[in-house]
């Protein structure tokens, strides 16, 4: 009977440490330090040299944060957005008027507010599922250089600064001065030339 009990109990024992290993890999759920740092994503093929002309595309807020970001990152030829409305998606009429304007490349910024589908929250209440995207394009070319994106796991307040982080990060994401993922680099570093030398064009 004992030795009965001792097999019973060698085959018990590592079955429930493996179902509790597994139900602990399946957790969605991150560490509370990890849920303060966007999740980005990005990449480029080319980047605009210092001297070239870059016309920015996008609402008021977001085109001043880019402005701000390029002018901390060496480029001083910058165009901001006509004063008309305008369909920020719209790949061809930005490059239209990039052409117009002698721009070589044109910076398309865009802002999606959502109230649900978080990472970590499938409900926002009275907050917001944000997502910054950047898309970079050639005039010469007529296609897309570069591309980045930023949103938090979590839902958040949908006000300036929060804009303003996700923009940094989604721009600094796409030049390469950081890796996509969800790393633990403070906004505020993402938005000033604080960072290693971007990744050369591929």
């Amino acid at each position: 009977m004992r030795r009965q009990y001792r097999i019973s109990s060698a085959i018990t024992l590592p079955y429930l440490l493996s179902t509790l290993l597994i139900l602990n890999g399946c957790s969605p759920t991150l560490s509370p330090s990890a849920v303060h740092f966007p999740i980005t994503n990005g990449s480029h093929t080319l980047l605009p040299s210092a001297q070239q002309r870059i016309l920015i595309w996008g609402d008021p807020l977001l085109a001043r944060v880019a402005d701000e970001w390029l002018r901390s990152h060496h480029y001083s030829n910058i165009l901001m957005p006509p004063q008309i409305p305008y369909p920020p998606s719209d790949r061809q009429v930005a490059l239209v008027a990039a052409a117009e304007v002698n721009a070589a490349f044109v910076l398309i910024l865009e802002r999606e507010e959502l109230k649900e589908g978080a990472l970590i929250q499938a409900s926002c209440g009275a907050l917001f599922n944000i997502t910054i995207d950047v898309r970079g394009l050639s005039v010469e070319r007529g296609a897309s250089v570069l591309r980045g994106g930023a949103h938090y796991p979590h839902c958040v307040e949908r006000n300036e600064q929060t804009v303003r982080h996700l923009t940094c990060q989604a721009l600094a994401t796409a030049w390469g001065f950081r890796s996509a993922g969800q790393l633990e680099i403070p906004s505020h570093l993402a938005c000033t030339a604080g960072q290693n030398t971007p990744a050369p064009n591929r």
